[in-house]
């Protein structure tokens, strides 16, 4: 399965990570990178992290990170990745962003978020969408196999404020570019796989 893209979506706890593990071999050199990158103390989300450690192979590597993903898959060859997931690789990378604009105006985020207009909300959607094409170039280039784990964002109600629309839009923008160039798509429904693509 040398070079190929696989994506994965279903909803929260619908078993898509459980799935796009098992699809991977516990003996073969697999690089999980891991994008839930811990920043500052938070009980639950360190619990989901040791629960996810504890279902993955010893033999497997653990890559910690939501930045560049494209050099690092340049610079190293794995059997297969598992990007687990692209959801919180897009949040950290609109938040890391969103502090930075934050910084330079001197204003609180959240007002930063909330002013800004539909130019601005396309040059962030543009970078991230870069980084995306570039982790897919860099595993077309390297000849390297990906399964990339999503959220499937658009099945409930509109979110209620600004910064979560835009988050959601993005993540929805995001998996269908993925989805356009996945060589397979499955989407979980209550851990049952369903082929796509």
């Amino acid at each position: 399965m040398t070079g190929q893209l696989t994506l994965v979506t279903g909803g929260a706890k619908s078993g898509k990570s459980v799935f796009a593990e098992q699809r991977l071999s516990d003996d073969d050199r697999i690089c999980y990178i891991a994008t839930g990158v811990m920043t500052a103390p938070d009980p639950e989300m360190q619990l989901r992290i040791k629960t996810h450690q504890q279902r993955r192979s010893d033999k497997w590597t653990t890559e910690e990170r939501y930045e560049d993903v494209a050099g690092f898959i340049r610079a190293h060859q794995f059997d297969g990745y598992l990007l687990d997931d692209a959801t919180m690789l897009i949040t950290n990378r609109f938040y890391q962003m969103m502090l930075a604009q934050a910084d330079k105006q001197g204003k609180p985020l959240d007002d930063v978020i909330e002013r800004m207009g539909r130019d601005e909300i396309a040059q962030v959607g543009d970078v991230i969408f870069n980084d995306w094409d570039e982790i897919v170039a860099a595993l077309r280039e390297t000849d390297q196999s990906m399964f990339i784990v999503t959220n499937e964002v658009g099945l409930g109600i509109v979110p209620a404020t600004k910064q979560t629309r835009i988050l959601r839009d993005l993540y929805g923008q995001v998996n269908q570019r993925l989805a356009q160039a996945a060589d397979h798509v499955y989407f979980v429904i209550s851990g049952l796989p369903q082929k796509l693509k």
